[in-house]
């Protein structure tokens, strides 16, 4: 059983469904491909970086806020026909879904179709590249050959061109691979890799050869081109963990530096409401300012392992909002979904955040699961998610997405003893108050500022009346005209 949280375990559950029906023959043996020059010789990441020091923008142009989808399980919304994808976009200022075409899925008549509204509506998709096929795999969920490498290469580069590259916010390489997610008989998380007994618990060493053989196919043998040449300009991301794993990340960043792998951005998924490697997480609910720092560790972790500092992609975080131990209030998911993205946007590490999830109930029967939701279901017994209203999170995701659109970058310590932060913007700076106390929305009124609900409740103000209204929430303040 993996140690952090309940619903990661019932994703796997989900993932293993994938391949179910692969074939478990024994598996074939991990070959390595051999380390090429040039690469960067980078120190040991064995000791905690220090994460008070303070670290440079490293970002793309921009902040990605996006969601976790799976619009593959979806219907339209009863009362006017919008689907997932058109409400998350028009709606709530979703800018990328986080989804998938399966590798299971390639032969399959529409593949690609349910990602097709993200680009009508305007948005983008951040791509996960997932998961077995039986028409290639040998055994198990993971490419552990050259042929089978060479049939993940062609898969991605196939579903990257049906997809379009220019409607692409980045692929990720794989989800969770770490704890052998999409591994079909898996073994105890822990164990050392099964097809190679060399390799370490998670099998870090076999998904730097998947990368290197993406990337770089000539080096290992492989008669076809770079993936680079179906996604030009595309991030790609790695570091596929379920969770904080400093040995893991350590391993594949440094051999990546090694081998001269060049990727745009690591992974980490920071849930903080259940031990989850990140420090200050527990069995209660911890809250976004142990996430942000979280964040900051792990980007650490990553360039001294990697030799040079690139973007961390937040490709999964939320709390739910069901009553049991690692749970939250509705009022308080929403309020964590606002900290959250403010301080972790505040690091300067972060290339964007995908909240999980979109919908409540998205494939899931155990009630904590299904209820990391931004918005519920209108048919909570139909066997596909049907789009209802937006829960409060739903409404401070909107409401935050619209405060700082085109927005550049947010200025202040993303640590938990702050909670006034400075949103660089194309005309004048824009301020954020976390837990806003009355003196401080008086001054903002005084200087002819307006205030705005971050949690998508209260009209906008620029009333002192209104002021007691605003107290006790995140508060935007919009600079006088």
């Amino acid at each position: 059983m993996h140690p952090t949280t309940r619903h990661r375990l019932l994703r796997a559950i989900g993932a293993w469904a994938v391949v179910a029906s692969c074939s478990v023959a024994s598996l074939a043996a991990c070959s390595p491909a051999a380390d090429v020059p040039p690469g960067t010789q980078t120190p040991s990441a064995s000791q905690t970086p220090d994460v008070e020091e303070e670290t440079p923008e490293v970002g793309p142009d921009g902040f990605i806020m996006g969601v976790a989808s799976h619009l593959m399980w979806s219907r339209a919304r009863p009362s006017d026909g919008k689907g997932l994808a058109e409400i998350a976009i028009t709606e709530m200022g979703v800018q990328s879904l986080r989804d998938e075409a399966s590798w299971g899925e390639m032969d399959e008549p529409n593949w690609t179709t349910p990602l097709q509204p993200v680009a009508e509506h305007g948005g983008k998709v951040m791509l996960l590249l997932d998961y077995g096929n039986r028409r290639f795999m040998e055994g198990g969920g993971f490419p552990d050959t050259k042929e089978e490498r060479a049939a993940f290469l062609q898969y991605a580069s196939t579903v990257v061109t049906k997809v379009g590259p220019e409607n692409l916010s980045g692929v990720e390489v794989w989800n969770e691979w770490d704890i052998y997610m999409g591994w079909p008989q898996r073994p105890a998380v822990g164990s050392p890799c099964p097809t190679d007994p060399q390799d370490k618990p998670g099998c870090p060493m076999m998904y730097v050869d998947l990368v290197e053989a993406m990337l770089y196919p000539e080096r290992v043998g492989i008669d076809q081109p770079s993936f680079r040449e179906a996604a030009p300009g595309v991030p790609v991301i790695v570091n596929a963990i379920s969770a904080r794993n400093p040995e893991w990340t350590e391993t594949v960043m440094t051999e990546m530096g090694k081998r001269g792998i060049e990727v745009d951005g690591a992974v980490v998924h920071p849930y903080v409401h259940a031990p989850d490697g990140c420090p200050g997480s527990s069995s209660a609910p911890a809250g976004a300012d142990v996430a942000a720092n979280c964040v900051h560790l792990v980007a650490e972790e990553v360039a001294e392992a990697y030799g040079s500092r690139v973007p961390v992609y937040v490709t999964e975080v939320g709390w739910s909002s069901y009553d049991f131990d690692g749970g939250v209030s509705e009022r308080g998911q929403a309020v964590n979904l606002v900290e959250l993205y403010v301080r972790v946007r505040a690091t300067g590490d972060v290339g964007g955040v995908w909240w999980y999830d979109l919908i409540n109930d998205d494939g899931h029967e155990d009630p904590a699961e299904a209820q990391f939701g931004l918005m519920r279901r209108a048919d909570p017994n139909y066997h596909l998610a049907v789009p209802g209203e937006l829960k409060p999170s739903g409404r401070a995701f909107a409401a935050l997405a619209g405060f700082w659109n085109e927005c550049h970058s947010v200025d202040g310590s993303y640590k938990a003893d702050n909670r006034e932060f400075t949103v660089i913007c194309p005309d004048e700076p824009r301020q954020i108050i976390l837990d806003a106390e009355e003196d401080e929305l008086d001054a903002a009124i005084d200087d002819g500022g307006t205030l705005v609900d971050l949690l998508g409740d209260l009209p906008e103000s620029s009333d002192a009346a209104d002021v007691p209204e605003f107290v006790g929430r995140p508060v935007g303040v919009l600079p006088a005209a």
